[in-house]
């Protein structure tokens, strides 16, 4: 299934309705795009929500087959500067740098910026649930004219600021099964390459060894490991449902499908990797070595289902 070419600006500063320059909250694994047809995104599939456009034309992305340490997430982060180096990076990639942010949270752009509206494309086939388009992210020109389908492979997914991400250690991986089987072993070469070689946030990972968990407190000071299980525990300790220990049972109830790639392609649930001892809590598995089941989208395309 071909990915759509889509043209447009990355940008930092947007504006309010009443016309003031307002900043836009960038994280390593999303920024804000301004497309040059906005009704391109209308091709895209839907799972969920419609796309939103800012009052510049802008819309946030998604980026497709990686997962940064969260900055924002529920009002709450993972360990800083590491989620930090992870935005710095991706703005950099785009020319953006230096970038002001307000204090003293240094999360929102504070306007005006020395640089903004960086040229580049994605490519993209989906909305996810929020309504942002799930995108491999490139700088530049792009291979084909603004609208044309297209097939990635990879050679062109190593130019993308997805697969740079990764490589650089500024992002762990996080496949669905929506993404194709070559594309994904691609990010997977690229995350045993950072880790081998103990780049950015790998030096840190606790997602294997695990991190103690009592608070969010410890979360936002230990918890260098794979975002989702970090969004997975956040959620957890803010319902105040009881002890760690619950957990898992917790997080059966989610029941969040994923495909075990060590175990020929077993399918079975995200509670059944996730390992608590005491007040530890781990993964069984890599990230590179799961694919979450995705939500099915409502438009008529088929899903590009492929050999896991």
């Amino acid at each position: 299934m071909p990915f759509s070419v889509i043209c447009g600006s990355y940008h930092l500063v947007g504006q309010t309705r009443s016309g003031h320059p307002s900043g836009f909250e960038p994280d390593g694994d999303s920024m804000q795009f301004q497309p040059d047809q906005p009704t391109l995104l209308d091709r895209l599939d839907q799972v969920g929500a419609p796309y939103r456009l800012t009052p510049i034309g802008s819309t946030q992305l998604r980026f497709e087959g990686v997962d940064a340490l969260e900055l924002h997430f529920e009002g709450s982060h993972q360990p800083r500067p590491l989620a930090d180096q992870a935005r710095d990076y991706l703005t950099g990639r785009l020319g953006l740098n230096p970038v002001p942010y307000r204090p003293p949270a240094n999360l929102r752009v504070k306007p005006p910026v020395p640089k903004d509206a960086t040229r580049g494309y994605i490519l993209s086939r989906a909305l996810e649930a929020h309504g942002r388009p799930v995108a491999f992210a490139f700088a530049g020109k792009p291979p084909a004219p603004d609208g044309t389908e297209i097939l990635l492979k990879p050679a062109l997914l190593r130019k993308s600021l997805n697969y740079r991400s990764v490589r650089n250690g500024h992002a762990y991986p996080l496949f669905y099964d929506t993404l194709f089987a070559d594309l994904r072993r691609t990010l997977a070469s690229a995350t045993h390459e950072a880790r081998t070689a103990q780049r950015g946030l790998w030096a840190s990972d606790l997602t294997g060894t695990g991190v103690k968990v009592r608070t969010q407190v410890d979360l936002e000071r230990d918890g260098v490991v794979f975002p989702k299980l970090y969004r997975r525990l956040t959620t957890f300790l803010r319902e105040g449902t009881g002890p760690l220990a619950r957990f898992p049972a917790w997080l059966e109830k989610t029941r969040e499908q994923v495909v075990d790639l060590s175990a020929d392609g077993n399918f079975t649930h995200f509670d059944n990797l996730v390992k608590v001892d005491g007040n530890v809590v781990s993964l069984r598995l890599a990230p590179d070595q799961i694919v979450f089941v995705s939500a099915k989208p409502k438009t008529t395309g088929r899903a590009p289902w492929l050999a896991l």
